[in-house]
């Protein structure tokens, strides 16, 4: 860089939307809070959250650092609190590391503003979408009823939102309208959608045989598989309060149109209800929730177009739209 080039030492700083921390700076973090040494930091995603893989000299961990004003510091807390009943629970997941003195979350002044970060333990083997097999699609039904069954079993209540599926549903249609103008007979016809789904979701009881604490995002890259076959279950950033059925149909969502389609639909089920029955009001529910599902595809892009770049968005975009007329045909 030339001397005309560099910035003034007192530059006012331009407003930031998303920073990336550095990674040689993280591993230096990371050797003096957790009692590393050798550390390295790989960005492998950048989306909700920037997910880092870490190496030390005796050991593999993921690095979880969370977006400016994403979540609370007592969300994030609440997050790794569950999973660690998880885990203490016997259910496969991967729960949070503390650093030497005792806190769970680190905390980074960033040029957009306070991040916050969490070191969690390595779970080896591949994404679910890698290893499709029908006995690991069973197994991660299996997880998901465990959790389901053990969240209302929780001794105590955790500060986390309520997945507030109306006003969701507004935010992403509005994002979508906002980022596409040009496409405005496809909003409207997300918003149509909407129309016709929230009246048989607000038709749902929320009692505790339907209602609690859920998962939040179960995809098949939420699922793990190991060398061996085992599942664990990870990523739990967008738990929170909602039907059940919700978690389910997530999954369903994203095997629409798979050439694997029933036959992992049969799995998932199958895994899922050896635990939790789904009873007929539940049945009925899952395509409503499947094109729920189906706009929040197309709705989270949208509403971060600043951070991920509207490419995300368009990638998919047809597709996805293509798949919630399908969806919408199942609902009516």
């Amino acid at each position: 860089m030339g001397k005309m080039d560099s910035p003034p030492l007192n530059a006012h700083l331009f407003p930031t939307t998303k920073s990336f921390l550095s990674a040689r700076a993280l591993a230096r973090v990371l050797e003096a809070e957790y009692g590393l040494s050798g550390v390295r930091c790989q960005l492998l995603t950048a989306t909700l959250r920037d997910v880092y893989f870490v190496r030390s000299a005796s050991s593999r961990h993921v690095l979880y650092i969370y977006q400016h004003g994403h979540r609370t510091a007592d969300e994030i807390e609440a997050e790794w609190a569950f999973v660690d009943y998880l885990a203490a629970s016997g259910v496969p997941v991967a729960p949070a590391i503390p650093r030497n003195n005792g806190e769970l979350a680190l905390t980074f002044q960033a040029p957009e503003g306070r991040r916050h970060g969490v070191l969690t333990r390595f779970a080896s083997g591949e994404h679910l979408r890698q290893r499709p097999g029908s006995e690991a699609v069973e197994s991660y039904g299996h997880i998901i009823a465990q959790i389901h069954t053990l969240a209302d079993a929780m001794p105590q209540t955790l500060n986390r939102p309520s997945i507030d599926l109306e006003s969701l549903l507004a935010q992403w249609i509005a994002a979508f309208a906002a980022e596409v103008p040009e496409r405005q007979d496809d909003a409207a016809f997300l918003q149509e959608s909407a129309a016709f789904l929230l009246p048989r979701i607000r038709a749902l009881p929320k009692s505790k045989l339907y209602y609690g604490l859920v998962h939040g995002d179960v995809i098949r890259a939420n699922a793990q598989v190991s060398d061996d076959g085992r599942v664990t279950v990870l990523d739990f950033d967008l738990c929170g309060f909602c039907w059940r059925v919700y978690d389910v149909a997530s999954y369903l969502a994203v095997i629409r149109g798979l050439p694997e389609e029933q036959e992992s639909e049969q799995a998932f089920l199958s895994g899922y209800q050896q635990i939790r029955p789904l009873d007929d009001m539940e049945n009925k529910a899952l395509p409503v929730f499947e094109a729920v599902r189906m706009i929040f595809s197309i709705g989270i892009p949208a509403m971060n177009v600043f951070h991920w770049g509207s490419a995300y968005l368009h990638t998919f975009l047809n597709q996805e739209l293509n798949r919630l007329h399908l969806a919408m045909n199942r609902v009516r």
